[in-house]
């Protein structure tokens, strides 16, 4: 129980940190979308694609720890994938 427990509050805490960098990246992509020409066109196309193909990553992810015999690390790996995204694209964003 303890460690069910300890699980879901690192799963909660890795969410919250993710959610407050995924908010920075809206920021930083928003910005790159208002100034338009071809580096706002091509963010707005990258963003959609990051979108589609990160669900499908994460939805693989979820299902193989199901399939594994292992459910109760779906969440922690799909929370991984988005993570992941998610920090790449800051650091994109953010790299003069």
């Amino acid at each position: 129980m303890r460690r069910s427990r300890l699980r879901m509050n690192k799963l909660f805490s890795d969410t919250l940190k993710m959610s407050l960098l995924a908010n920075q990246v809206i920021g930083l992509r928003l910005m790159k979308i208002a100034a338009g020409g071809a580096h706002g066109k091509r963010e707005s196309q990258l963003m959609v694609s990051e979108k589609i193909e990160a669900a499908a990553e994460a939805s693989v992810e979820a299902a193989m720890s199901v399939a594994s015999g292992r459910p109760h690390h779906a969440a922690e790996r799909a929370l991984a994938v988005y993570t992941e995204r998610v920090n790449g694209n800051l650091r994109r964003l953010t790299k003069r």
